[in-house]
């Protein structure tokens, strides 16, 4: 079994769930997953009745979901456990937005599949599915949060925006919104440190790839720094301040080209 694998299913299947696209959830379950969703008596078992209880629940509702944290631990050979961490919003048609923490569980275990020419592999699929943080349902609501917005009150809209994929050092997986990245810098091993409005990664990767796969929202201003324009407080003399209190260095021969690239960058936002 290749974990990562089940943790970047895991990944897709919310993001398509949440985008109202319910086919790859059910995709990649076995016939006998069991399912605890996120309210109080929320248990289904098996995937003909997840199928009805999602066909005989029809939604109105949209949704966004922020950054993903995942983290994951194999447990056999054969079977793994992944848990994503995020903050998804509801969205009704009269206007309300709730934003709730989400926690969602995978067991995903290999199982044996016969193709047309008889040949035996092993793919992954999912057992059981776990929602924690159990919420209050309404009486009238059996899959979809419906007449949520009645139980809890309004709170505010998160911006739906590009996220940015991260493995980190500590093996864990994150999915961070790009906003929240104040700046990057590389480390000698490699690595690169995300500095985050509420805390620091060390992930896998390079300064360059995270310029790369951001597409012009960061901007390089030294060889071993990126930073975000929108936490970009003063630049000075070969320097930068950012909103944490960092202070990136300029090369001297960059200076100019870095300060117009910021200013400009400012006056198109």
């Amino acid at each position: 079994m290749k974990i990562n694998d089940c943790v970047e299913k895991s990944i897709y299947i919310t993001a398509e769930y949440y985008n109202n696209h319910i086919e790859p959830y059910f995709e990649h379950m076995t016939d006998n997953v069991i399912w605890h969703g996120p309210a109080i008596g929320q248990n289904i078992k098996g995937l003909e009745n997840m199928r009805k209880a999602w066909n005989n629940s029809p939604n109105n509702l949209e949704f966004s979901v922020g950054s993903i944290e995942a983290q994951c631990i194999q447990t056999s050979a054969y079977s793994c456990e992944v848990m994503l961490m995020f903050v998804v919003t509801t969205y009704y048609p009269n206007g309300d937005e709730i934003p709730i923490f989400q926690r969602v569980q995978f067991s995903w275990a290999d199982v044996n599949v016969v193709d047309e020419q008889k040949r035996r592999t092993r793919i992954p699929k999912i057992f059981m599915i776990h929602i924690s943080d159990p919420i209050e349902q309404h009486n009238d609501d059996f899959i979809y949060p419906i007449h949520y917005n009645q139980l809890y009150k309004q709170a505010a809209k998160p911006v739906q925006e590009p996220r940015l994929s991260l493995r980190g050092t500590d093996n864990a997986f994150y999915v961070v919104t790009v906003s929240s990245i104040i700046w990057a810098e590389s480390t000698p091993e490699h690595h690169c440190l995300v500095h985050l409005i509420d805390r620091t990664l060390k992930a896998k990767t390079t300064v360059t790839q995270i310029e790369k796969q951001t597409k012009g929202f960061l901007v390089r201003v030294h060889s071993g720094y990126i930073v975000n324009p929108n936490h970009v407080v003063s630049v000075w003399r070969f320097k930068a301040s950012m909103s944490d209190g960092s202070v990136i260095p300029i090369p001297e021969k960059r200076y100019t080209s870095v300060k117009k690239m910021l200013l400009s960058y400012t006056l198109s936002t």
